[in-house]
């Protein structure tokens, strides 16, 4: 699980963009004001560039429509929820803080902003003193002070916010001051509280403006880090792209959805049309879409940033080519970041790539085989420390390879070293820890006047008041999964020392060292195949090497462009997984699929890649035709398949047998066997019984809710819901020491190993018999003579 206002606090801002801002916020009053027919005036007036493409290199002059040149805009309705607050903020003591995030896109001004607020004051609160204050980037814009007429139960209460204050990364700020006496009073009394529930709402009207053609702006507007929304980038090609085409296009889906992160990406393919705003464009000089017929030829690789034609705030970002390998050669460029961006056009002379990845080193990916130290997990060292009271759980992302070996081992030990403020008094305080929300272990903290083990305390060389302790603590496996959260939870209660005496509650500090470390060291990596959880998750196994070197997709030798969009997508959701870009993944047809014997098959087919699925009958467990579905039991799973259906519970089958299922509604699947070509290598198939009904699998892995629902070797989505069955039996993949390989598969067999163990035992027991026989013989011949 990622926190979305995490990842936004760990962005920085470029001067660049600072400027843009700043220029933005100075006409927004003036924009609000200006009818539909100046707006095109005041964007270009914001713009250092023409809306025209006449600043492009050799470029002719084509102006937007005047029917398209009335500068859109749009309004967000924004949950707490969805900018960071789980569940409902709890806010206690005398003065409470809770933060939240939020960015605004650099190609918008906000306009009109309005808190909605729901929340409930504890009824004991005093009126006048007592209040609630609202920030905005450090600005307060409003204060709700708690009178005699507030009610005691739930209140709702709309906030204007000064769109002014708005910037391109927001820190909305809630603080609490409660009062329950004129006197002296407990810093932390249960009477002090208010509840603010995470459905409140953030109202922003948005206004779209026109960013200057300047490459150094990328990847915005294309990717902008300050939206937390999915990614949606159309893809542009000509009527018919080439195989080469799609590769390229290919390469700079991996970038952008390492890019996108947590948010996910889809990149729908539009085939000679022009997007709604924004677009990649491939066009190679003899493949080009018609808007393009006008536009120069190249002689090189070429990336080039252009206006959109018909919306006077759109962007074309051009990936141009003599051929189809001058594209792959600028998608390359572009992705690597090895190309100086910076003007409307550059054109790339000379690529140098760096060396193939090895297995495992994906930079999402903590690395087996040594201790990780946890600040290398985290942006800073400042997310790593904690203030203030109740002090807030220290998180931290691990993600990890999927085929971790994990039979008869306890867990992953951590050397874990901390410090906090001690407590008054021993009680009740204590170091929580848990694991993607299950609870592992809480380590008691000791006061300043209690005893601890020398060997687990280590003094820092400038005291600062705080206790510093070091524990070993080990995550079970069986709670580990590849993307997981730790969570650090310091409790350190308040303690009341008598009338007027408690400490400020302001005080209390702590903090995860970096140096404490995750210790991967004596894991191997071996795991059962299919698991289409692993693929879910982490696009394993494709992902084992982060290039994907070692993978092949499959496309329909004709494809539409919904195979197109799944190819894509999924190409996304595995640079997600890894964080860098697919620079090596092999695209064929299908009809050149025997070319891919010695690589891992990720195929797409939605129907016109039904013969490839047909020939492997007898590997897939499943084969989906349009109007009709075909389930080939093979195990004992087909009883939870009949349940799915609704088939009667009184039919039987056997082992092998075929049943067809008819209807006409939209159906998907992911289905995960071995691979015909070559024992040992695995397939994952993307099909569905119509092109449009692949939109659903694609939605179920950019679900984080329905991700958890893929697993066994085939998951069927039909409508919102997800259902996954073990059908086939397993096969192995990785590598193990010969005695734990055979350990490890003998084990399931206690019959088998209990006779193998009677007859290791009568062979030793016979050979002992003959050399003690043997034995007594020579010393009867020594007797006698």
């Amino acid at each position: 699980m990622v926190k979305n206002n995490n990842k936004i606090k760990s962005n920085h801002l470029h001067n660049e963009v600072r400027q843009n801002r700043k220029i933005k916020k100075m006409k927004v009053s003036v924009i609000t004001n200006l009818n539909k027919s100046f707006l095109l005036f005041a964007a270009l007036c914001l713009n250092f560039s023409s809306l025209s493409w006449a600043d492009q290199v050799d470029a002719p002059l084509l102006l937007p429509k005047t029917e398209a040149a009335i500068i859109p805009s749009r309004q967000s309705i924004l949950t707490m929820k969805d900018i960071g607050a789980s569940r409902p903020i709890e806010l206690r003591g005398v003065n409470s803080n809770a933060y939240l995030s939020l960015g605004v896109r650099l190609d918008e001004v906000v306009t009109k902003a309005k808190l909605r607020l729901n929340y409930t004051l504890s009824p004991a609160l005093l009126p006048n003193i007592s209040h609630l204050k609202v920030y905005l980037n450090d600005e307060v814009l409003a204060t709700l002070p708690v009178t005699k007429e507030s009610p005691a139960g739930p209140q709702k209460l709309d906030v204007e916010l000064d769109p002014r204050f708005f910037t391109d990364f927001n820190k909305l700020h809630l603080q609490f001051i409660g009062h329950y006496t004129n006197d002296c009073e407990f810093p932390l009394h249960s009477s002090l509280w208010a509840n603010i529930s995470n459905t409140s709402t953030l109202e922003i009207n948005l206004q779209s403006i026109a960013l200057r053609n300047d490459l150094a702006l990328l990847p915005a507007p294309f990717f902008d880090q300050r939206d937390n929304r999915l990614l949606t980038l159309p893809f542009v090609f000509a009527t018919k792209p080439s195989l080469n085409s799609l590769r390229a296009a290919g390469s700079l889906a991996s970038w952008f959805g390492a890019l996108a992160s947590y948010r996910g990406a889809r990149f729908p393919a539009y085939l000679n049309r022009l997007p709604e705003r924004y677009g990649v464009v491939f066009a190679a000089n003899d493949e080009r879409p018609e808007f393009l017929a006008k536009y120069p030829k190249v002689d090189a690789p070429t990336i080039s940033l252009i206006q959109h034609p018909e919306n006077p705030t759109g962007k074309l970002l051009l990936i141009l080519g003599r051929n189809a390998a001058d594209l792959q050669l600028a998608a390359d460029a572009l992705a690597l970041g090895k190309a100086v961006m910076t003007g409307t056009s550059i054109a790339v002379k000379k690529l140098e790539y760096p060396p193939r990845r090895i297995a495992y080193d994906a930079p999402n990916w903590l690395q087996s085989g040594r201790p990780i130290p946890l600040g290398q997990l985290v942006n800073s060292p400042a997310d790593l420390q904690r203030q203030g009271q109740p002090l807030e759980p220290i998180l931290i992302n691990a993600r990890l390879p999927a085929d971790l070996f994990t039979w008869e081992v306890k867990g992953i030990p951590i050397d874990l070293k901390y410090r906090y403020t001690p407590p008054a008094e021993q009680g009740d305080a204590n170091l929580r820890i848990e694991i993607n929300d299950q609870f592992i272990e809480a380590i008691p903290l000791l006061s300043s006047t209690g005893t601890r083990e020398k060997n687990h305390l280590i003094l820092p060389i400038l005291d600062d008041g705080s206790l510093r302790e070091q524990s070993g603590v080990m995550i079970p496996a069986f709670h580990l999964g590849s993307n997981n959260q730790l969570q650090f939870s310091f409790s350190i209660p308040s303690s009341d020392n008598g009338r007027c005496k408690s400490s400020p509650q302001e005080n209390m500090r702590a903090a995860i060292d970096p140096d404490s470390t995750l210790d991967l060291s004596h894991f191997y990596h071996y795991a059962a195949m299919p698991n289409l959880a692993f693929f879910a998750n982490s696009g394993f196994p494709f992902t084992k090497y982060a290039d994907l070197a070692e993978t092949a997709i499959v496309i329909p030798d004709q494809p539409n462009t919904f195979d197109m969009e799944a190819m894509f997508a999924l190409l996304g959701h595995m640079g997600r997984s890894t964080g860098v870009p697919a620079l090596h993944f092999k695209l064929i047809q299908t009809k050149s699929i025997q070319s891919a014997k010695d690589s891992d098959l990720l195929v797409i087919a939605s129907g016109a890649n039904k013969d490839l699925l047909a020939s492997w009958g007898k590997s897939l467990p499943t084969l989906l035709e349009e109007g009709s579905r075909t389930f080939t039991p093979l195990g004992k799973a087909m009883d939870m398949a009949y349940d799915w259906f609704g088939m009667n519970e009184n039919k039987t089958f056997k082992p092998g047998e075929s049943s067809i299922f008819l209807g006409s509604g939209p159906l998907a699947a992911i289905i995960g066997f071995e691979s015909p070509l070559s024992p040992s290598r695995s397939v994952v198939a993307l099909t569905a019984n119509t092109p449009i009904a692949l939109t659903s699998a694609l939605d179920a892995l950019s679900d984080g809710g329905k991700v958890q629902y893929i697993r066994g070797d085939i998951a069927l989505m039909r409508g919102g819901n997800v259902e996954s069955y073990r059908v086939n039996d397993v096969y192995y993949v990785g590598e193990l020491p010969w005695w734990r390989w055979i350990w490890f598969h003998l084990h399931h067999h206690p019959l088998f190993l209990t006779t193998i163990g009677i007859a290791i035992g009568l062979f030793v027991a016979l050979l002992a018999f003959g050399a003690l026989r043997s034995l007594a013989a020579r010393r009867l011949g020594q007797h006698k003579k």
